[in-house]
Parts: structure tokens; C-alpha cells; sequence
């Protein structure tokens, strides 16, 4: 037996800018690929940082270095506990 498939307004419906946010929803962190980044992947992420320092909150510049950041302190926490 086939199920129906919805139409792109039933899947859709209900969603406004304030509750659906497609670019967080598509992440995946590399935990839940069952990849466990290395101290290489660390370094590069600390001078991607550097480089991004500066960026404007809201731009793409300043989300991949949110992203950065998030990845650094989940690193750290896992391996350098304090």
C-alpha cells in the first residue's frame, strides 16, 4: 500500500519565519555523523576564528564563526575538561 505524498503546502503549513529555520534545521554536527573531529580540525578552526574575528553578527561571515565558536567549545569541553 503507497502512502500519498503532501503536498508543499501541507508541508509547509504552519510554518512562519519565527518557528522554522531551514539553515539550522539541515545542520548535522559531527557527532551525530559518528565522526569525531581531531586536534587538526581544531587548529583550523581556531585560525579560521582569527580570520573571522571581526565579523558582522547576521552576515555569513559572522554565522560560520558562530558555528566556529560552537565547534571550538564542544572540543574543548570533550577534551580539555576544566
Amino acid at each position: 500500500m503507497s502512502k500519498k505524498k503532501p503536498s508543499e503546502k501541507e508541508l509547509v503549513d504552519g510554518l512562519t519565519p519565527y518557528n522554522a529555520h531551514a539553515d539550522e534545521m539541515a545542520e548535522v554536527s559531527f557527532s551525530e555523523m559518528g565522526i569525531d573531529a581531531s586536534e587538526s580540525d581544531y587548529k583550523m578552526a581556531l585560525k579560521r576564528i582569527e580570520a573571522l574575528f571581526d565579523a558582522e553578527p547576521n552576515t555569513p561571515e559572522g554565522d560560520e564563526l558562530e558555528k566556529l565558536i560552537s565547534f571550538v567549545e564542544a572540543y574543548e569541553n570533550k577534551h580539555h575538561p576544566i
